[in-house]
Parts: C-alpha cells; sequence; structure tokens
C-alpha cells in the first residue's frame, strides 16, 4: 500500500493506493492527523479510489476507531473510493458511531460538498 500526505490551502488530501495493509493504513491515519494539526486543517479529503477491492468489514471498522482514537480536535473526512468498494459503508457508520463525521463516496463533487470546499478545476 503506498500513500501520499499533502497540505493543500483549505483542506489536507492523501490519495493512497494498492493492496491494503492495515499497519500502512493506521500509519496513514496517524500521518493525516499530524498533518491537520502542524497546518490547522480541519478538513481531509482521502482519495482511495486506487485501492484494490476487497478491503473487509472488520478492517474498516478497525480503521474508523483508529480515525477516532487518533483524531487531536474536530476534523471533517470525505473518503472517496472506486465504485467497486462501494459495498458497504461501515467505516463511515463506525467513525459516526465514534463522533467523526465521515462521508464515503465513489463521487468527487459529493466529497467536495461534504467538506464545503471546492473541487478543483
Amino acid at each position: 500500500m503506498d500513500y501520499r500526505v499533502t497540505v493543500l490551502e483549505k483542506h489536507v488530501q492523501v490519495e493512497a493506493g494498492g493492496a491494503f495493509d492495515p499497519a500502512v493504513a493506521a500509519e496513514i491515519v496517524a500521518r493525516l492527523f499530524e498533518a491537520c494539526a502542524a497546518s490547522g486543517r480541519a478538513l481531509v479529503l482521502v482519495d482511495a479510489r486506487g485501492l484494490d477491492p476487497g478491503v473487509g468489514i472488520a478492517e474498516r471498522q478497525e480503521l474508523a476507531r483508529a480515525i477516532a482514537d487518533n483524531r487531536k480536535g474536530p476534523v471533517k473526512i470525505a473518503l472517496l473510493v472506486d465504485t467497486a468498494q462501494m459495498v458497504t459503508k461501515t467505516l463511515e457508520n463506525a467513525a459516526h458511531d465514534r463522533g467523526v463525521p465521515v462521508r464515503t463516496t465513489a463521487s468527487v463533487l459529493e466529497a467536495y460538498r461534504f467538506l464545503g470546499i471546492d473541487p478543483p478545476g
């Protein structure tokens, strides 16, 4: 699993791809919250469309737990996935249950609307 965390004008953007790896996913969560804290940004767009399909329910729940446990202050996260990964909203629901607003979507426009920022271009 590969990733890149970038601080942009209004949000932190994470791009992730390859085969899902729970240890790397936990590292990504830590890095994105470090970027939020360092930059003062509270909006995050995670572009996970490059991930291989097949992330399991338990892995989605664990990722939601990691997000809730590692956040440092208010944050809003849009998780952009490939249509093939839109089989369940487990991560979104589990994060909401832990007080973190997360939207999982295959629509770029919906992701940016959820964050309240204009899409690029």
